[in-house]
Protein backbone atom coordinates (compact mmCIF):
# COMPACT_ATOMS: atom_id res chain seq x y z
CA UNK A 1 0.00 0.00 0.00
CA UNK A 2 1.11 3.61 -0.60
CA UNK A 3 -0.09 7.04 0.48
CA UNK A 4 -1.40 7.58 -3.07
CA UNK A 5 -3.77 4.58 -2.88
CA UNK A 6 -7.50 5.16 -2.59
CA UNK A 7 -8.77 3.66 -0.37
CA UNK A 8 -5.82 3.47 2.01
CA UNK A 9 -5.11 2.90 5.71
CA UNK A 10 -2.81 5.41 7.42
CA UNK A 11 -1.39 4.71 10.88
CA UNK A 12 -0.29 7.21 13.49
CA UNK A 13 1.54 7.00 16.78
CA UNK A 14 3.11 9.40 19.27
CA UNK A 15 6.00 8.63 21.59
CA UNK A 16 6.37 10.78 24.70
CA UNK A 17 9.63 10.63 26.64
CA UNK A 18 8.92 11.65 30.22
CA UNK A 19 12.46 11.25 31.51
CA UNK A 20 15.82 10.94 29.79
CA UNK A 21 19.22 12.60 30.06
CA UNK A 22 18.40 15.23 27.43
CA UNK A 23 15.34 16.65 29.16
CA UNK A 24 16.11 15.75 32.79
CA UNK A 25 18.75 18.40 33.46
CA UNK A 26 18.19 18.06 37.19
CA UNK A 27 19.84 14.62 37.56
CA UNK A 28 22.73 14.53 40.05
CA UNK A 29 24.90 11.75 41.45
CA UNK A 30 26.59 10.86 44.71
CA UNK A 31 29.33 8.23 44.92
CA UNK A 32 31.21 6.42 47.65
CA UNK A 33 34.42 7.35 45.85
CA UNK A 34 35.97 7.75 42.42
CA UNK A 35 39.09 6.66 40.60
CA UNK A 36 41.43 9.36 39.33
CA UNK A 37 39.50 9.22 36.04
CA UNK A 38 35.79 8.72 36.54
CA UNK A 39 32.71 10.24 34.89
CA UNK A 40 29.67 9.44 37.09
CA UNK A 41 27.30 11.60 35.01
CA UNK A 42 27.86 9.37 31.98
CA UNK A 43 25.86 6.56 33.59
CA UNK A 44 22.61 8.40 32.71
CA UNK A 45 23.64 10.08 29.42
CA UNK A 46 22.66 7.15 27.21
CA UNK A 47 26.10 5.64 26.54
CA UNK A 48 26.09 1.88 26.12
CA UNK A 49 29.82 1.19 25.92
CA UNK A 50 33.09 3.05 26.60
CA UNK A 51 35.01 4.68 23.77
CA UNK A 52 38.21 2.70 24.42
CA UNK A 53 39.40 -0.55 25.93
CA UNK A 54 41.02 1.06 28.92
CA UNK A 55 44.58 0.26 29.93
CA UNK A 56 44.63 -0.08 33.74
CA UNK A 57 47.44 -0.52 36.23
CA UNK A 58 45.73 -3.37 38.11
CA UNK A 59 47.41 -6.22 36.24
CA UNK A 60 44.58 -6.90 33.77
CA UNK A 61 46.03 -5.11 30.72
CA UNK A 62 48.63 -6.39 28.28
CA UNK A 63 50.83 -4.65 25.71
CA UNK A 64 49.17 -6.38 22.75
CA UNK A 65 47.96 -3.15 21.12
CA UNK A 66 44.30 -3.60 22.03
CA UNK A 67 44.41 -1.44 25.17
CA UNK A 68 44.59 2.36 25.25
CA UNK A 69 45.59 4.81 27.93
CA UNK A 70 42.67 6.96 29.04
CA UNK A 71 42.16 10.54 30.12
CA UNK A 72 39.14 12.76 30.77
CA UNK A 73 38.39 13.01 27.03
CA UNK A 74 37.08 9.42 26.84
CA UNK A 75 33.69 8.00 27.75
CA UNK A 76 34.18 5.54 30.58
CA UNK A 77 31.26 5.90 33.01
CA UNK A 78 31.68 5.63 36.78
CA UNK A 79 34.88 4.04 38.10
CA UNK A 80 34.80 3.46 41.84
CA UNK A 81 37.65 4.41 44.12
CA UNK A 82 37.74 1.03 45.89
CA UNK A 83 39.34 -2.13 44.45
CA UNK A 84 37.85 -5.60 44.77
CA UNK A 85 39.69 -8.37 46.61
CA UNK A 86 41.25 -11.60 45.32
CA UNK A 87 37.80 -13.16 44.78
CA UNK A 88 36.19 -9.99 43.44
CA UNK A 89 34.50 -9.10 46.74
CA UNK A 90 34.72 -5.53 48.01
CA UNK A 91 35.71 -5.10 51.63
CA UNK A 92 33.82 -1.80 51.60
CA UNK A 93 31.14 -2.04 48.89
CA UNK A 94 31.18 1.01 46.58
CA UNK A 95 27.96 2.73 45.58
CA UNK A 96 26.56 5.33 43.20
CA UNK A 97 23.19 7.04 43.71
CA UNK A 98 21.16 9.06 41.19
CA UNK A 99 18.79 11.85 42.26
CA UNK A 100 16.05 13.22 39.98
CA UNK A 101 12.53 14.66 39.79
CA UNK A 102 9.92 12.31 41.24
CA UNK A 103 9.05 9.67 38.64
CA UNK A 104 7.83 6.09 38.30
CA UNK A 105 10.38 3.35 37.63
CA UNK A 106 9.06 0.81 35.15
CA UNK A 107 12.45 -0.68 34.28
CA UNK A 108 16.08 0.07 35.20
CA UNK A 109 19.31 -0.97 33.48
CA UNK A 110 22.76 -1.71 34.90
CA UNK A 111 25.66 -2.17 32.49
CA UNK A 112 29.34 -2.84 33.16
CA UNK A 113 32.34 -2.28 30.90
CA UNK A 114 31.71 -4.45 27.84
CA UNK A 115 35.15 -3.77 26.28
CA UNK A 116 36.95 -5.02 29.39
CA UNK A 117 34.39 -7.75 30.01
CA UNK A 118 33.81 -6.58 33.59
CA UNK A 119 30.45 -6.35 35.39
CA UNK A 120 28.85 -6.52 38.86
CA UNK A 121 28.27 -10.06 40.16
CA UNK A 122 26.50 -9.42 43.48
CA UNK A 123 24.72 -6.10 43.95
CA UNK A 124 21.66 -4.37 45.35
CA UNK A 125 19.51 -1.61 43.90
CA UNK A 126 17.56 0.55 46.35
CA UNK A 127 14.66 2.73 45.15
CA UNK A 128 13.94 5.71 47.40
CA UNK A 129 11.33 8.38 47.89
CA UNK A 130 12.85 11.48 49.49
CA UNK A 131 15.53 9.33 51.14
CA UNK A 132 13.25 6.54 52.40
CA UNK A 133 13.81 3.11 50.84
CA UNK A 134 10.67 1.97 49.03
CA UNK A 135 12.01 -1.24 47.47
CA UNK A 136 15.26 -3.20 47.23
CA UNK A 137 16.24 -5.54 44.41
CA UNK A 138 19.08 -7.98 45.18
CA UNK A 139 21.02 -9.74 42.42
CA UNK A 140 23.55 -12.51 43.11
CA UNK A 141 25.80 -14.63 40.89
CA UNK A 142 25.17 -12.44 37.85
CA UNK A 143 27.11 -13.45 34.71
CA UNK A 144 25.85 -10.80 32.27
CA UNK A 145 27.33 -7.42 31.35
CA UNK A 146 23.82 -5.93 31.15
CA UNK A 147 21.01 -6.46 33.64
CA UNK A 148 17.48 -5.05 33.36
CA UNK A 149 15.26 -4.86 36.43
CA UNK A 150 11.51 -4.18 36.32
CA UNK A 151 10.43 -2.86 39.73
CA UNK A 152 7.19 -1.17 38.49
CA UNK A 153 6.97 1.41 41.28
CA UNK A 154 5.87 5.04 41.55
CA UNK A 155 7.07 8.32 43.11
CA UNK A 156 10.80 7.53 43.20
CA UNK A 157 13.31 10.38 43.67
CA UNK A 158 16.61 8.47 43.82
CA UNK A 159 18.10 5.05 43.05
CA UNK A 160 21.27 3.62 44.66
CA UNK A 161 23.47 0.84 43.28
CA UNK A 162 25.70 -0.90 45.83
CA UNK A 163 28.19 -3.50 44.52
CA UNK A 164 29.28 -6.31 46.83
CA UNK A 165 31.22 -8.39 44.31
CA UNK A 166 32.88 -7.61 40.94
CA UNK A 167 33.57 -10.03 38.10
CA UNK A 168 37.32 -9.28 38.13
CA UNK A 169 39.65 -9.44 41.17
CA UNK A 170 41.78 -6.44 42.15
CA UNK A 171 39.70 -4.05 39.98
CA UNK A 172 37.52 -1.03 40.59
CA UNK A 173 33.83 -1.14 39.70
CA UNK A 174 33.15 0.21 36.20
CA UNK A 175 29.51 1.10 35.51
CA UNK A 176 28.66 2.35 32.02
CA UNK A 177 24.90 2.68 32.50
CA UNK A 178 22.72 3.00 35.58
CA UNK A 179 19.52 4.54 34.28
CA UNK A 180 16.52 3.97 32.06
CA UNK A 181 14.51 6.52 30.16
CA UNK A 182 10.79 6.61 30.84
CA UNK A 183 8.61 6.79 27.77
CA UNK A 184 5.23 5.63 26.49
CA UNK A 185 3.95 4.99 22.97
CA UNK A 186 0.38 6.04 22.15
CA UNK A 187 -1.46 4.55 19.18
CA UNK A 188 -4.81 2.98 18.33
CA UNK A 189 -7.48 3.75 20.93
CA UNK A 190 -4.95 5.56 23.14
CA UNK A 191 -4.53 8.27 20.49
CA UNK A 192 -7.44 10.50 19.50
CA UNK A 193 -5.57 12.80 17.10
CA UNK A 194 -2.46 14.84 16.52
CA UNK A 195 -1.55 17.86 14.42
CA UNK A 196 1.99 18.77 13.36
CA UNK A 197 3.12 21.95 11.63
CA UNK A 198 6.54 22.35 10.01
CA UNK A 199 7.69 25.54 8.31
CA UNK A 200 10.65 26.58 6.17
CA UNK A 201 9.69 30.26 6.03
CA UNK A 202 6.78 32.51 6.94
CA UNK A 203 4.00 33.16 4.43
CA UNK A 204 4.93 36.84 4.07
CA UNK A 205 8.35 35.89 2.72
CA UNK A 206 10.49 37.35 5.52
CA UNK A 207 13.65 35.57 6.61
CA UNK A 208 12.53 34.80 10.13
CA UNK A 209 13.50 31.82 12.25
CA UNK A 210 10.58 29.40 12.37
CA UNK A 211 9.74 27.19 15.33
CA UNK A 212 7.50 24.23 14.53
CA UNK A 213 4.55 23.20 16.69
CA UNK A 214 2.31 20.22 17.39
CA UNK A 215 -0.70 19.19 19.50
CA UNK A 216 -1.84 15.73 20.52
CA UNK A 217 -4.87 14.29 22.37
CA UNK A 218 -4.25 11.17 24.46
CA UNK A 219 -6.58 8.84 26.35
CA UNK A 220 -6.35 9.26 30.13
CA UNK A 221 -6.41 5.52 30.78
CA UNK A 222 -7.02 4.75 34.48
CA UNK A 223 -6.64 8.52 35.08
CA UNK A 224 -2.87 7.99 34.88
CA UNK A 225 -2.24 11.62 33.92
CA UNK A 226 -3.97 13.24 36.92
CA UNK A 227 -4.33 10.46 39.52
CA UNK A 228 -1.88 7.76 38.42
CA UNK A 229 1.80 7.24 37.92
CA UNK A 230 2.36 10.04 35.36
CA UNK A 231 0.84 12.83 37.47
CA UNK A 232 4.23 14.18 38.64
CA UNK A 233 5.68 14.25 35.12
CA UNK A 234 3.20 16.54 33.36
CA UNK A 235 5.75 19.31 33.35
CA UNK A 236 7.22 21.36 30.56
CA UNK A 237 9.89 20.08 28.19
CA UNK A 238 8.74 16.47 27.93
CA UNK A 239 9.89 15.10 24.56
CA UNK A 240 7.15 14.32 21.98
CA UNK A 241 7.77 12.36 18.77
CA UNK A 242 4.88 11.94 16.28
CA UNK A 243 4.92 9.39 13.44
CA UNK A 244 2.83 8.58 10.37
CA UNK A 245 2.87 5.11 8.83
CA UNK A 246 1.65 3.06 5.89
CA UNK A 247 1.65 -0.72 5.50
CA UNK A 248 4.22 -2.05 3.05
CA UNK A 249 5.07 -5.74 2.51
CA UNK A 250 3.08 -6.75 5.56
CA UNK A 251 4.73 -4.30 7.98
CA UNK A 252 3.97 -0.70 8.92
CA UNK A 253 6.71 1.69 7.83
CA UNK A 254 6.67 4.84 9.92
CA UNK A 255 7.96 8.31 9.03
CA UNK A 256 9.11 10.50 11.93
CA UNK A 257 7.74 14.04 11.83
CA UNK A 258 10.26 15.61 14.20
CA UNK A 259 10.88 16.06 17.90
CA UNK A 260 8.90 18.51 20.02
CA UNK A 261 8.96 19.59 23.66
CA UNK A 262 5.80 20.03 25.71
CA UNK A 263 4.88 23.61 26.63
CA UNK A 264 1.31 23.02 27.81
CA UNK A 265 -0.75 20.17 29.28
CA UNK A 266 -4.55 20.31 29.55
CA UNK A 267 -5.97 17.66 31.87
CA UNK A 268 -9.72 17.96 32.33
CA UNK A 269 -11.72 15.92 34.83
CA UNK A 270 -14.74 16.22 32.53
CA UNK A 271 -13.24 14.12 29.73
CA UNK A 272 -11.06 11.08 29.21
CA UNK A 273 -8.80 12.96 26.79
CA UNK A 274 -5.64 14.86 27.70
CA UNK A 275 -4.34 17.53 25.35
CA UNK A 276 -0.64 18.35 25.07
CA UNK A 277 1.02 20.98 22.89
CA UNK A 278 4.71 21.26 22.07
CA UNK A 279 7.30 23.27 20.16
CA UNK A 280 10.60 22.30 18.60
CA UNK A 281 14.05 22.92 20.08
CA UNK A 282 14.51 26.30 18.37
CA UNK A 283 12.10 28.12 20.67
CA UNK A 284 14.32 27.20 23.64
CA UNK A 285 17.01 29.42 22.12
CA UNK A 286 15.05 32.55 23.01
CA UNK A 287 16.18 32.12 26.62
CA UNK A 288 19.80 31.07 25.93
CA UNK A 289 22.46 33.78 26.09
CA UNK A 290 25.08 34.25 23.40
CA UNK A 291 28.06 36.18 24.76
CA UNK A 292 28.70 37.58 21.29
CA UNK A 293 31.25 37.25 18.51
CA UNK A 294 34.54 39.08 19.08
CA UNK A 295 35.62 41.41 16.30
CA UNK A 296 37.33 39.21 13.72
CA UNK A 297 38.69 40.20 10.33
CA UNK A 298 37.27 38.40 7.28
CA UNK A 299 35.14 35.87 9.13
CA UNK A 300 32.54 34.13 6.97
CA UNK A 301 28.85 33.86 7.76
CA UNK A 302 29.44 30.11 7.99
CA UNK A 303 32.09 30.60 10.72
CA UNK A 304 29.82 32.89 12.72
CA UNK A 305 26.83 30.54 12.43
CA UNK A 306 28.92 27.61 13.66
CA UNK A 307 30.12 29.68 16.64
CA UNK A 308 26.55 30.63 17.57
CA UNK A 309 25.26 27.06 17.42
CA UNK A 310 28.19 25.53 19.29
CA UNK A 311 27.84 28.11 22.07
CA UNK A 312 24.13 27.32 22.05
CA UNK A 313 24.96 23.75 23.09
CA UNK A 314 24.66 22.04 19.70
CA UNK A 315 27.22 19.48 18.55
CA UNK A 316 28.37 19.47 14.93
CA UNK A 317 26.07 16.57 14.02
CA UNK A 318 23.05 18.52 15.34
CA UNK A 319 23.11 21.19 12.66
CA UNK A 320 23.59 21.64 8.91
CA UNK A 321 24.66 24.93 7.31
CA UNK A 322 24.71 25.80 3.60
CA UNK A 323 28.31 25.71 2.44
CA UNK A 324 27.62 28.76 0.24
CA UNK A 325 27.82 30.85 3.42
CA UNK A 326 31.56 30.13 3.37
CA UNK A 327 31.74 32.43 0.34
CA UNK A 328 30.23 35.41 2.18
CA UNK A 329 33.06 37.14 4.05
CA UNK A 330 32.49 39.92 6.58
CA UNK A 331 35.36 42.41 6.69
CA UNK A 332 35.16 43.25 10.41
CA UNK A 333 32.70 40.70 11.81
CA UNK A 334 31.31 41.10 15.31
CA UNK A 335 28.10 40.48 17.23
CA UNK A 336 27.02 41.93 20.59
CA UNK A 337 25.74 39.88 23.52
CA UNK A 338 22.20 38.70 22.77
CA UNK A 339 20.14 35.50 22.76
CA UNK A 340 21.03 32.55 20.54
CA UNK A 341 17.69 33.10 18.78
CA UNK A 342 18.43 36.76 17.95
CA UNK A 343 22.00 35.95 16.91
CA UNK A 344 20.68 33.39 14.41
CA UNK A 345 18.21 35.99 13.17
CA UNK A 346 21.21 38.16 12.21
CA UNK A 347 22.53 35.27 10.11
CA UNK A 348 19.10 34.91 8.49
CA UNK A 349 19.08 38.61 7.55
CA UNK A 350 22.68 38.71 6.31
CA UNK A 351 22.47 35.48 4.26
CA UNK A 352 19.66 35.73 3.50
CA UNK A 353 18.81 32.32 4.96
CA UNK A 354 16.01 30.14 6.25
CA UNK A 355 16.53 28.67 9.72
CA UNK A 356 14.38 25.79 10.95
CA UNK A 357 14.47 22.33 12.55
CA UNK A 358 14.28 19.27 10.34
CA UNK A 359 12.59 15.99 11.24
CA UNK A 360 15.88 14.58 12.54
CA UNK A 361 15.99 17.32 15.22
CA UNK A 362 18.81 19.21 13.47
CA UNK A 363 19.07 22.97 13.02
CA UNK A 364 19.07 23.75 9.31
CA UNK A 365 20.51 27.04 8.02
CA UNK A 366 19.64 27.10 4.34
CA UNK A 367 20.82 29.94 2.12
CA UNK A 368 18.39 31.43 -0.38
CA UNK A 369 19.02 30.14 -3.87
CA UNK A 370 20.52 26.83 -2.77
CA UNK A 371 19.71 23.96 -5.10
CA UNK A 372 16.64 21.93 -4.20
CA UNK A 373 15.60 18.29 -4.56
CA UNK A 374 12.61 17.49 -6.76
CA UNK A 375 9.95 15.21 -5.28
CA UNK A 376 7.72 13.49 -7.84
CA UNK A 377 4.72 13.66 -5.51
CA UNK A 378 2.09 15.71 -7.36
CA UNK A 379 -0.80 17.57 -5.81
CA UNK A 380 -3.69 17.63 -8.28
CA UNK A 381 -7.50 17.59 -8.38
CA UNK A 382 -7.55 13.80 -7.84
CA UNK A 383 -6.03 14.09 -4.34
CA UNK A 384 -6.77 17.72 -3.44
CA UNK A 385 -9.60 19.16 -1.32
CA UNK A 386 -8.86 22.87 -1.79
CA UNK A 387 -6.50 25.20 -3.68
CA UNK A 388 -5.82 28.84 -2.74
CA UNK A 389 -3.41 31.21 -4.50
CA UNK A 390 -2.46 34.09 -2.24
CA UNK A 391 -0.50 37.26 -2.99
CA UNK A 392 -0.27 39.86 -0.23
CA UNK A 393 1.02 43.40 -0.22
CA UNK A 394 3.99 42.39 1.94
CA UNK A 395 5.06 39.89 -0.74
CA UNK A 396 5.21 42.39 -3.60
CA UNK A 397 7.93 45.04 -3.99
CA UNK A 398 9.94 46.45 -6.85
CA UNK A 399 12.30 48.71 -4.89
CA UNK A 400 14.37 46.97 -2.23
CA UNK A 401 16.12 49.04 0.43
CA UNK A 402 19.23 47.43 1.97
CA UNK A 403 21.64 48.95 4.47
CA UNK A 404 25.31 48.14 4.93
CA UNK A 405 27.95 49.36 7.38
CA UNK A 406 31.50 50.62 7.49
CA UNK A 407 33.32 49.60 10.67
CA UNK A 408 36.10 51.83 12.03
CA UNK A 409 38.33 51.14 15.05
CA UNK A 410 39.86 53.84 17.21
CA UNK A 411 43.61 53.68 17.79
CA UNK A 412 43.19 54.52 21.47
CA UNK A 413 42.20 52.02 24.14
CA UNK A 414 38.87 52.68 25.88
CA UNK A 415 38.04 51.53 29.42
CA UNK A 416 34.58 50.05 29.01
CA UNK A 417 33.96 48.18 32.29
CA UNK A 418 35.31 48.08 35.83
CA UNK A 419 34.36 45.99 38.83
CA UNK A 420 35.76 45.49 42.34
CA UNK A 421 35.80 41.91 43.64
CA UNK A 422 36.73 40.45 47.05
CA UNK A 423 37.65 36.76 47.19
CA UNK A 424 38.33 34.57 50.20
CA UNK A 425 41.48 32.48 50.58
CA UNK A 426 42.00 30.38 47.42
CA UNK A 427 38.44 31.19 46.30
CA UNK A 428 37.43 31.12 42.62
CA UNK A 429 34.49 32.91 41.04
CA UNK A 430 33.03 33.09 37.53
CA UNK A 431 32.22 36.64 36.42
CA UNK A 432 29.93 37.96 33.65
CA UNK A 433 30.32 41.64 32.83
CA UNK A 434 28.59 44.01 30.43
CA UNK A 435 30.38 46.95 28.80
CA UNK A 436 29.44 50.62 28.71
CA UNK A 437 30.38 50.80 25.01
CA UNK A 438 31.28 48.39 22.23
CA UNK A 439 34.99 47.62 21.86
CA UNK A 440 37.22 45.34 19.82
CA UNK A 441 40.02 43.11 21.12
CA UNK A 442 38.87 43.42 24.74
CA UNK A 443 41.23 42.39 27.53
CA UNK A 444 40.96 42.26 31.32
CA UNK A 445 43.54 43.45 33.84
CA UNK A 446 43.67 42.89 37.62
CA UNK A 447 45.35 45.46 39.87
CA UNK A 448 46.13 42.74 42.45
CA UNK A 449 48.79 40.18 41.53
CA UNK A 450 47.23 37.65 43.93
CA UNK A 451 43.97 37.59 41.97
CA UNK A 452 44.49 36.01 38.57
CA UNK A 453 42.22 36.13 35.52
CA UNK A 454 41.64 33.03 33.39
CA UNK A 455 39.19 31.64 30.82
CA UNK A 456 38.54 35.10 29.41
CA UNK A 457 35.83 35.02 26.75
CA UNK A 458 35.15 38.50 25.45
CA UNK A 459 32.69 39.86 22.92
CA UNK A 460 32.25 43.45 21.82
CA UNK A 461 29.87 44.42 24.64
CA UNK A 462 30.20 41.70 27.30
CA UNK A 463 32.63 39.10 28.62
CA UNK A 464 32.93 36.07 30.87
CA UNK A 465 36.02 35.15 32.88
CA UNK A 466 37.20 33.36 36.02
CA UNK A 467 38.93 34.98 38.98
CA UNK A 468 41.03 33.05 41.48
CA UNK A 469 42.65 34.21 44.68
CA UNK A 470 46.01 32.43 44.83
CA UNK A 471 46.79 33.58 48.38
CA UNK A 472 45.83 32.22 51.76
CA UNK A 473 44.08 35.42 52.84
CA UNK A 474 41.11 37.41 51.56
CA UNK A 475 42.03 39.73 48.70
CA UNK A 476 40.32 42.58 46.82
CA UNK A 477 41.03 43.52 43.21
CA UNK A 478 39.68 45.96 40.67
CA UNK A 479 39.20 44.35 37.24
CA UNK A 480 39.30 46.71 34.27
CA UNK A 481 38.13 45.80 30.76
CA UNK A 482 39.49 47.84 27.87
CA UNK A 483 39.64 47.66 24.09
CA UNK A 484 39.56 49.67 20.88
CA UNK A 485 36.37 51.65 20.35
CA UNK A 486 34.07 50.67 17.46
CA UNK A 487 32.36 53.22 15.22
CA UNK A 488 29.74 52.39 12.58
CA UNK A 489 28.78 54.36 9.47
CA UNK A 490 25.52 53.42 7.75
CA UNK A 491 25.02 53.37 3.97
CA UNK A 492 21.78 52.69 2.07
CA UNK A 493 21.29 51.32 -1.44
CA UNK A 494 18.18 50.58 -3.51
CA UNK A 495 17.87 47.71 -5.96
CA UNK A 496 14.93 48.27 -8.31
CA UNK A 497 12.96 46.49 -11.03
CA UNK A 498 12.51 49.34 -13.49
CA UNK A 499 10.01 47.49 -15.70
CA UNK A 500 7.80 46.76 -12.70
CA UNK A 501 8.08 50.36 -11.48
CA UNK A 502 6.95 51.63 -14.90
CA UNK A 503 3.89 49.37 -14.69
CA UNK A 504 2.90 49.52 -11.02
CA UNK A 505 4.76 52.51 -9.59
CA UNK A 506 7.27 52.29 -6.75
CA UNK A 507 6.48 49.75 -4.03
CA UNK A 508 9.30 49.72 -1.49
CA UNK A 509 10.45 47.00 0.88
CA UNK A 510 13.09 47.58 3.58
CA UNK A 511 15.18 44.54 4.37
CA UNK A 512 16.01 44.21 8.10
CA UNK A 513 19.47 45.70 8.71
CA UNK A 514 22.37 43.56 9.89
CA UNK A 515 25.80 44.73 11.01
CA UNK A 516 27.16 41.64 9.27
CA UNK A 517 26.47 43.29 5.90
CA UNK A 518 29.57 45.46 5.45
CA UNK A 519 30.05 46.18 1.76
CA UNK A 520 28.01 47.36 -1.21
CA UNK A 521 28.33 44.15 -3.22
CA UNK A 522 26.89 42.10 -0.32
CA UNK A 523 23.97 44.56 -0.01
CA UNK A 524 23.35 44.48 -3.77
CA UNK A 525 23.32 40.69 -3.74
CA UNK A 526 20.59 40.70 -1.06
CA UNK A 527 18.65 43.29 -3.06
CA UNK A 528 18.79 41.21 -6.24
CA UNK A 529 17.58 38.09 -4.41
CA UNK A 530 14.63 39.96 -2.92
CA UNK A 531 13.76 41.76 -6.16
CA UNK A 532 13.52 38.46 -8.01
CA UNK A 533 11.52 36.86 -5.23
CA UNK A 534 9.05 39.71 -4.68
CA UNK A 535 8.29 40.62 -8.27
CA UNK A 536 4.67 40.89 -9.41
CA UNK A 537 2.66 37.74 -10.03
CA UNK A 538 4.35 35.49 -7.50
CA UNK A 539 3.05 34.66 -4.01
CA UNK A 540 2.20 31.35 -2.41
CA UNK A 541 -0.18 28.50 -3.20
CA UNK A 542 -1.81 26.57 -0.36
CA UNK A 543 -3.38 23.19 -1.07
CA UNK A 544 -5.22 20.91 1.32
CA UNK A 545 -4.92 17.32 0.13
CA UNK A 546 -4.88 13.66 1.19
CA UNK A 547 -1.25 13.99 2.20
CA UNK A 548 2.07 12.15 2.12
CA UNK A 549 4.83 12.74 4.72
CA UNK A 550 7.45 11.98 2.05
CA UNK A 551 7.05 15.61 0.86
CA UNK A 552 9.59 17.53 2.96
CA UNK A 553 10.41 21.18 3.52
CA UNK A 554 12.69 22.66 0.89
CA UNK A 555 11.81 20.11 -1.79
CA UNK A 556 10.19 21.15 -5.07
CA UNK A 557 6.99 19.54 -6.31
CA UNK A 558 4.32 20.05 -8.94
CA UNK A 559 0.86 21.37 -8.11
CA UNK A 560 -1.96 21.31 -10.67
CA UNK A 561 -5.06 23.44 -10.17
CA UNK A 562 -8.62 22.59 -11.29
CA UNK A 563 -8.09 24.34 -14.61
CA UNK A 564 -5.15 22.13 -15.54
CA UNK A 565 -2.46 24.76 -14.89
CA UNK A 566 0.64 23.16 -13.28
CA UNK A 567 3.23 25.11 -11.29
CA UNK A 568 6.50 23.89 -9.81
CA UNK A 569 6.70 25.03 -6.18
CA UNK A 570 9.14 24.84 -3.30
CA UNK A 571 7.57 23.41 -0.14
CA UNK A 572 7.61 26.04 2.62
CA UNK A 573 5.00 24.64 5.02
CA UNK A 574 3.27 21.37 5.89
CA UNK A 575 0.54 20.77 8.44
CA UNK A 576 -0.35 17.13 9.10
CA UNK A 577 -3.66 16.30 10.78
CA UNK A 578 -4.14 12.68 11.84
CA UNK A 579 -7.38 11.44 13.46
CA UNK A 580 -7.43 7.91 12.11
CA UNK A 581 -7.18 9.35 8.62
CA UNK A 582 -4.63 11.83 7.23
CA UNK A 583 -5.14 15.34 5.87
CA UNK A 584 -2.26 17.62 4.90
CA UNK A 585 -2.03 21.35 4.20
CA UNK A 586 0.96 22.32 2.05
CA UNK A 587 2.10 25.81 1.16
CA UNK A 588 4.50 26.33 -1.72
CA UNK A 589 6.15 29.26 -3.45
CA UNK A 590 6.88 29.35 -7.18
CA UNK A 591 10.45 28.32 -7.96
Amino acid sequence: MSYQDNPRKVYGKVEIVYSDADISKDITTTESGNSQISHPNEVYLGYTYPTVRACTMDGHSTMDGTFQMIDDSVVCGWWSGALSGADGTFASPPYIELFFVQRPIISWKIKGDIKLGQYPVDFTVQYKHNGAIVRTDTVTANTSNAVELRPMIEDITSVRLTIQKWSTPNACAKIMQFFEMLYEMYEGDALQMFEVGEELGSADGNYNINSDTMTVSLHNTDRKFDRGYLRSLLILDRKIKPYLGIEKNGAIQYTALGTFYSNEWQVSQDTQWVKCSGVDKLLRLQSKTYVGYPLTANATLYDIAVDILRKGGFTDDEFSISTSLKDISVGMAFMPKTTIWDALQEIANAGPCRIYMDRDDRVIIKAEGESTTFNDIEINPSNMFSFVSNITLTEFANSIKVEYYDVLLSDDLVDTAEVSITLGAYESKNISLGYSSEVAYASAVSDNANIRISNFEGGVDACNFTLRNNSGTAQTATITISGNGIELTTHTIYVQDEASINTFGVVEYSHPASELVQNQSHAERIGRILTEKMKAGEGVITATWRGNPDLKLGQTYDCEDRFGDTKRLICEYNKFTFDGSLKQETRGRKV
